[in-house]
């Protein structure tokens, strides 16, 4: 078992959760099985197929595992998920017994301490083995991590462009091309700017605001805007949505990040 605390469940926060289990673990598993959190999955199309996140399956490439989502109500898939959780909470935290841990930290390390001098040696329920005996035959099946180096967009968070083409981002806001308003995109502070990308691509980048609640804007940005006058009379930018968009890249792009050629 590997667990770990957050404050959040964006996506950014769940990519790195990932790869620090898959680094805690040796390897990545050929499948893994989630529960149906809208954080990987937007919905499902015509022919019943499952909508992924783009970037989550990009995510899943890159580290070359095949997810799989649980059926609704179908307690042979989604149970194996909620069995976990429901024994993490009974035994973990209702053992704190009224102790407040001082921050996530704290929690986390309490957390992983439980996790191997309890939940690791115990007789597992279905396999009706110790846990850690089991992991030792299981573990020589993983896809080895190889020295891999972070996906991409683990740091970023994303952000939907509101409609007067601005971003918000810890508390200011900051100006995109108006083409993106109505857009997910995707933000990161990095050397003290703050930098916008849609997909692969970088579409703005600003100096970071010196307090909250600035409006940072490039008035090349705004050049050419579309209007038009809603019944209310504010002023809005016609837009199209579109699907987020992923930078496409070949599996021998990741057969060179995996031998350390350090491809993007």
């Amino acid at each position: 078992m590997m667990a770990e605390a957050a404050r959040n469940q964006k996506l950014g926060t769940l990519l790195r959760m990932h790869e620090a289990a898959f680094q805690e673990m040796g390897g990545v598993p050929e499948e893994i099985l989630y529960d149906r959190m809208k954080t990987i999955w937007t919905g499902t199309d015509e022919r019943g197929e499952i909508i992924w996140n783009a970037v989550f399956l990009d995510f899943a490439r890159y580290w070359g595992f095949r997810p799989r989502l649980c059926r609704p109500y179908r307690a042979q898939t989604k149970g194996k998920i909620e069995s976990g959780v429901k024994y993490v909470r009974r035994n973990f935290l209702c053992g704190l017994q009224g102790r407040e841990p001082g921050s996530l930290g704290d929690l986390n390390a309490e957390l992983r301490c439980w996790i191997s001098e309890v939940a690791n040696q115990r007789v597992h329920g279905t396999t009706h083995e110790q846990v850690l005996i089991r992991w030792d035959e299981d573990r020589v099946n993983l896809q080895p991590v190889n020295g891999r180096p972070s996906y991409p967009y683990c740091d970023d968070e994303q952000r939907k462009v509101a409609r007067d083409a601005y971003v918000s981002w810890q508390g200011s806001r900051y100006s995109v091309p108006w083409q993106y308003a109505g857009k997910e995109v995707w933000v990161r502070v990095q050397g003290g700017d703050v930098e916008v990308r849609y997909g692969a691509e970088r579409i703005a980048l600003h100096a970071q605001a010196a307090k909250r609640h600035q409006i940072v804007t490039q008035s090349e940005h705004h050049q050419g805007i579309p209007l038009g006058a809603a019944r209310t009379g504010k002023t809005l930018i016609h837009i199209q949505q579109g699907a987020p968009v992923v930078e496409q890249r070949p599996l021998e792009a990741y057969e060179s990040l995996a031998m350390g050629g350090g491809a993007r």
